[in-house]
């Protein structure tokens, strides 16, 4: 295994992802697809690829992160954390697992840049940036393509 912070953060976000899946379920598909990037993640890891998993550590989790932030879900999710650690009521359609997700996510990043700079002897936007870049768009056109198809604009005709 290359480094265990990195596939403690993958793992991390697999199974707070699954479990936010499970407490909302009419998203369980949606979440399943998120997940499937940082299992990927978890197995790249796991048997020592280092310079795909951390480069995909990297894109795939900032490109996620972008994208919740312009369907308007980042901010709302930490909204729910802080109500939730407030103590105050939140809706049935929330869950602080969102946010603690998302905090997952930036930790996988932070591991996976601070690991690609001490072991991987390759320039940053290289070959295999690309690579993980073109994965993580085509990943990040399905999740997108998935959510439009199931959830349309407020107020689109049918």
């Amino acid at each position: 295994m290359s480094d265990r912070w990195v596939f403690v953060a993958a793992f991390l976000t697999v199974v707070l992802i699954i479990a936010s899946a499970f407490v909302i379920p009419p998203l369980f598909t949606l979440e399943f697809l998120k997940c499937s990037i940082f299992v990927g993640i978890s197995i790249l890891v796991f048997f020592g690829e280092d310079r795909f998993s951390y480069m995909l550590g990297i894109v795939a989790p900032l490109l996620l992160i972008v994208l919740e932030t312009l369907l308007g879900g980042f901010f709302r999710n930490f909204s729910t954390l802080f109500s939730w650690i407030s103590g105050r009521t939140i809706p049935p359609t929330d869950t602080p697992l969102f946010a603690l997700t998302t905090l997952s996510e930036i930790a996988l990043i932070v591991f996976s840049v601070r690991v690609w700079r001490r072991q991987v002897n390759e320039k940053f936007f290289g070959k295999t940036f690309v690579i993980c870049l073109v994965i993580s768009l085509i990943y990040i056109g399905a999740m997108a393509a998935w959510y439009f198809l199931h959830f349309p604009p407020t107020g689109a005709a049918r």
